[in-house]
């Protein structure tokens, strides 16, 4: 204590007569006895750590005292310390004033241990609070574990009971950051030795701060800790507070014996005293403290799965060790309690993740609701953000996807995206048209599902179930477009107003390169189907803007089906890379290689004098080490004026050479160096359009056919019968001279010729014969003229909220209110013409052609003749938010912005509205914040912002809720 009290007197500054550079003389009451070192080296607390040097000595009598005085201030002949320390008995009146006078504060010190202890936290003894002083126990503690450093001083001039047990806990339980709560404790229960060296504490200080730990900071949960720590399963208690939040809080519902019988064998795991105490006294129910307790080791557990994700490296691999050390404990733990029951409702056991893995695949049979609350509580797991988690949950919502689209009614009021053609008004290009709206999304979905299955069983055979009913669905919706295809290239009949890829470069590329306003990045991802760009442009869409990139009709209005939506355009037959690719690059169908399209891409017409280049897979890498791209494309890229087209063959390589992958997805980052090139297109400016030359069909352990004549793995020469699943094609668009430009093709999926690959193309289904396109700009950029910008792609199955409102009215009567009169509107002229099969149908020319047929196009569904709509623009509660607004809108105006809305599923950007009812871009967000005025009242959000600050979502179902429809 001596020591400690020195410490605090003889920091640098604080009292000039005990300086280092000056001899002083301190007097302290004790017993006249030393048995310690004649001189102290003492270590001084403060900003500024400094050793002094001090002598210690002992003087029975006031004679003693004195001449050990004098002779200290004998400055004749050297001392061994500058500091004198005088341990004597006697009393200031014995000593006299003479002496006195030469001590330090002229007085005989008394080493009080609360005088200590505030010179060691630098404040004054009279503001130690009172609190603190009560605890008898604290004062020789704080003394005794001072930390080489001293004492981390008071924010304010008092020093509490808090402050100064909050450290003095923190110093002899090793925790870091000053922190005593119950998540600190798990991590000191947690490290060897740490309950042990609490444990040797003498007992007074071991009872003081456990009762100071679980009155305060840690609660009743630190309560609990020490318990088990006393039972001696310190090491164990993260892990049992898992089982403990499974046992009482996640099961706390749960009346079931089993749980009841592994509480108590859970219980007698703790200290038997403690638990004993507690069922006496009556005060405090077990139930509670193991709750509490249950709690905070889930917190715990909770910062630990968050540190792996947002840690790497060592850090990393550090906490998952940890991380995994804990669950697999716990594990055991419920094993060996008999809790299994209980840990299948855990929110963070890997027990519980399982059983919400189990429980989707029997709500699965259930229908959409209980999928979808089964699906919502499975990824509130804590575990549900683990990597190889997340690709089963992903796998779960596709599966729960095509349960919507499985149970969601036909569409036949129209041929346009996301209806099903109807039979007499069929066509080839309604065929695309739903592809890339409903069927490439189908695809997509049940891509996943079929891909890696899942380990539990009741969730596998839901998957197997779901595959079977999409297949069955699917095969029938190929062999339908098998048939109409076959009988549009026998007849030969000229495309129309459909999109081919003989038409792209013309129809596409040329009126944005005679515009003269932007460069244009055409790249060519060989191979890529519909549900790949339809992942892709997920990606995609969270930096660029996306758009229709075909012009639309001259006299299409928002009453027609040519409303902007994602293309396809036709392949050439057969879906080889040898006829498409060079088709597209040529610009008319022909067969050729790489040599041929680098020859004929620039000879278009369309470039005038302006320099383009095409690049292939030789022409894309760097030779050198820093390098990315090769040393033309580089300069074409770079010099401000070139048109450029890359190939890129990451995907048909795969395909290729590649058995099937347990990993279904297609990012970005997959796809060679797509990134890099739409990073330096995105800084030019340039507008990017993304196809491919055909699609292909995925390996799910197909059927092999082993007939004589095979050209590729999905089509040969017609020398044989045909047999299920193949068709006969033949026409000019079958370009397939060895075999008199006839065919026979597959359409059936689950079918190859030859050898098994990942993936097959040269067949005759629509996942092979569409062919997407994606067209991009940066945000913010101005689009080329007719460019018209997309709403949300996904179909409305796709989305839980959307497809439940959509559902739910489609599958009930309709009563609809009634609709009053309104002016009557001059009609527009109708034909009668049949339309042609390569002819939308219900969908106008984008460019008509006077050798191509056309028909009326019907109403949209989201268009005035649509209920929703109708029942909206008749409602009284629309009609006077309409009146209510301070400035008169145009009613026409806000017609068609709704008319967009519900046209594009609900979701649109608000540029894409702007162009949509025709105001200018910068008076976009003023509109918006009308319509939202108009739509949302009564703090209802029908009409939002989503966080990209930049996109409109109208909530369907809030806006039948809130109109009353």
């Amino acid at each position: 204590m001596l020591a400690q009290h020195l410490s605090g007197l003889l920091v640098p500054g604080k009292h000039r007569s005990l300086g280092s550079d000056r001899r002083s003389l301190l007097l302290v009451r004790a017993e006249p006895r030393w048995e310690g070192p004649a001189i102290l080296s003492v270590e001084t607390v403060g900003p500024v750590a400094a050793t002094r040097r001090v002598r210690v000595v002992a003087a029975p009598s006031p004679l003693a005292v004195y001449e050990l005085a004098l002779d200290h201030q004998d400055f004749s002949h050297p001392v061994e310390a500058e500091l004198l320390v005088i341990l004597t008995g006697r009393e200031e009146s014995e000593l006299g004033e003479d002496l006195l006078s030469l001590a330090y504060r002229q007085r005989v010190q008394v080493i009080e241990p609360w005088t200590v202890v505030a010179q060691l936290f630098g404040v004054d003894l009279e503001n130690v609070e009172n609190k603190l002083r009560a605890e008898t126990w604290a004062a020789e503690a704080l003394i005794d574990a001072t930390p080489p450093g001293g004492w981390a001083r008071p924010g304010s001039r008092l020093l509490s009971r808090d402050d100064a047990l909050t450290q003095l806990a923190g110093r002899r339980l090793g925790l870091a950051g000053g922190s005593v709560g119950v998540t600190a404790l798990l991590d000191w229960a947690a490290t060897p030795g740490g309950p042990a060296r609490f444990s040797a504490l003498r007992p007074a200080e071991h009872k003081g701060l456990r009762a100071f730990l679980v009155g305060g900071p840690a609660g009743q949960a630190g309560e609990l800790l020490f318990a088990l720590v006393d039972a001696g399963h310190g090491t164990d208690a993260a892990a049992y507070g898992l089982v403990c939040a499974a046992l009482w809080v996640d099961s706390a519902d749960v009346a079931e014996n089993e749980v009841f019988r592994a509480r108590g064998r859970a219980e007698r795991f703790l200290d038997e005293d403690w638990v004993k105490q507690h069922e006496a006294s009556g005060a405090q129910t077990l139930d509670g403290f193991a709750a509490a307790y249950g709690l905070a080791a889930e917190g715990y557990v909770g910062q630990l799965i968050a540190a792996t994700r947002a840690c790497s490296g060592a850090d990393a691999v550090a906490s998952r060790r940890v991380l995994d050390t804990v669950l697999s404990r716990a594990e055991a733990l419920v094993r060996q309690f008999g809790a299994e029951s209980a840990a299948a409702h855990s929110r963070i056991l890997r027990a519980g993740l399982e059983a919400r893995f189990a429980a989707v695949g029997t709500a699965l049979a259930e229908g959409t609701e209980m999928a979808e609350d089964a699906i919502r509580r499975l990824t509130q797991h804590h575990l549900a953000d683990e990597p190889e988690v997340q690709t089963r949950i992903t796998r779960a919502q596709m599966a729960l996807r095509l349960v919507r689209w499985l149970g969601a009614p036909a569409r036949t009021e129209n041929a346009g995206p996301g209806g099903t053609p109807p039979d007499a008004t069929a066509t080839v290009a309604s065929y695309l048209d739903q592809h890339m709206a409903e069927t490439a999304w189908v695809d997509l979905a049940l891509e996943h599902v079929r891909t890696g299955g899942d380990p539990d069983p009741a969730l596998s055979a839901a998957y197997d179930r779901i595959a079977h009913d999409v297949r069955t669905r699917r095969h029938d919706h190929d062999g339908s477009f098998a048939n109409l295809l076959k009988h549009w290239t026998a007849a030969g009949t000229d495309p129309g107003s459909m999109l081919t890829v003989e038409s792209f470069l013309s129809r596409i590329v040329a009126p944005v390169v005679k515009s003269a306003e932007k460069l244009v990045l055409l790249v060519v991802l060989d191979g890529m189907s519909a549900p790949i760009a339809a992942e892709l442009g997920n990606e995609l869409r969270e930096r660029w803007a996306e758009f229709d990139p075909l012009l639309a009709a001259p006299d299409a209005t928002r009453a027609t089906a040519d409303r902007p939506r994602r293309r396809a355009m036709a392949a050439a037959l057969p879906t080889l890379t040898a006829v498409s690719r060079t088709s597209l690059f040529a610009g008319r169908l022909m067969r050729g290689d790489q040599n041929v399209e680098k020859r004929m891409f620039p000879e278009h017409r369309f470039w005038g004098k302006q320099p383009v280049a095409v690049f292939h897979k030789g022409d894309l890498n760097g030779q050198g080490g820093g390098a990315i791209f090769g040393p033309e494309l580089t300069d074409a890229l770079y010099d401000g004026e070139t048109h450029i087209a890359v190939v890129i063959n990451t995907i048909d390589d795969r395909l290729d050479k590649e058995q099937p992958s347990s990993d279904p997805s297609w990012g970005v980052r997959e796809i060679g160096m797509l990134r890099t090139l739409l990073d330096v297109a995105a800084s030019q400016g340039r507008a990017v359009l993304i196809t491919s030359d055909h699609g292909h069909v995925v390996e799910h352990g197909g059927t092999r056919l082993g007939t004589p004549g095979s050209v590729s793995n999905r089509h040969r020469a017609a020398s044989e019968p045909l047999q299920a699943g193949e068709v006969e094609l033949a026409g000019p668009r079958v370009l397939s001279p060895d075999t008199g430009n006839r065919i026979v093709a597959l359409w059936d999926t689950e079918k190859y010729y030859s050898s098994r690959h990942a993936g097959y193309h040269g067949g005759a289904s629509l996942a092979e014969f569409a062919i997407p396109v994606l067209a991009l700009l940066p945000f913010g950029a101005t689009p080329p003229k007719g460019w018209r910008e997309l709403g949300d792609p996904h179909p409305l199955w796709w989305s839980a909220g959307e497809a439940s409102a959509e559902l739910s009215v489609a599958t009930q009567p309709r009563h609809e209110p009634p609709v009053p009169a309104r002016p009557k509107r001059k009609p527009k002229a109708e034909t009668s013409d049949t339309p042609s099969l390569f002819d939308l149908g219900a969908v106008t020319s984008a460019e008509p052609d006077s050798s191509a047929d056309t028909t009326v196009a019907a109403s949209p569904s989201g268009s005035a003749s649509d209920p929703l709509l109708a029942a909206l623009l008749s409602s009284e509660i629309f009609d006077a938010q309409c009146k209510g607004l301070a400035r008169k809108q145009d009613p026409a105006r806000i017609e068609a912005a709704l008319t967009a809305l519900l046209d594009a599923n609900g979701t649109l950007p608000v540029t894409a509205l702007a162009q949509r009812v025709g105001i200018l871009p910068v008076r976009a967000d003023g509109f918006a914040a009308t319509l939202r005025q108009i739509l949302n009242f009564d703090s209802v959000q029908v009409l939002a912002t989503l966080p990209d600050g930049r996109t409109l979502r109208l909530d369907r179902g809030l806006l039948r809720t809130q109109f009353g429809l």
